[in-house]
């Protein structure tokens, strides 16, 4: 059975701490991974990730998938703004007629 899995579930950090919020999945057919932000509205798309070992950045942000099946995003020096609901997906490899997106099935808060 395909699954995402974040950890940990909720966090409560202090302004100024280094945060890591994993993802793990087991899909059958994987071709990207996603993490999204969200606060009050929408999600928010943060990354995107295809190949294991690249590492994106995006201001204090960054993420990496480091290895098979385990998706993290770091962020450094939390404030205040960060605090929200962060979201990973997995968005498998779609045929002709098919393409899915396999969601975490709990959000993980992040509370400042």
């Amino acid at each position: 059975e395909d699954k995402v899995v974040q950890s940990p579930l909720s966090l409560v950090v202090h302004e100024g701490d280094t945060v890591t919020l994993n993802c793990s999945y087991e899909v059958t057919n994987f071709q990207s991974l996603l993490w999204y932000k969200q606060e009050k509205k929408a999600p928010t798309f943060l990354f995107m990730l295809t190949s294991s070992g690249i590492e994106k950045k995006s201001g204090r942000l960054s993420s990496i998938l480091d290895k098979k099946e385990l998706f993290s995003i770091l962020n450094t020096a939390t404030q205040t703004g960060d605090s929200a609901i962060y979201l990973c997906a997995v968005e498998a490899q779609c045929s002709l007629v098919t393409c899915s997106l396999y969601s975490n099935s709990t959000a993980e808060a992040l509370q400042l």
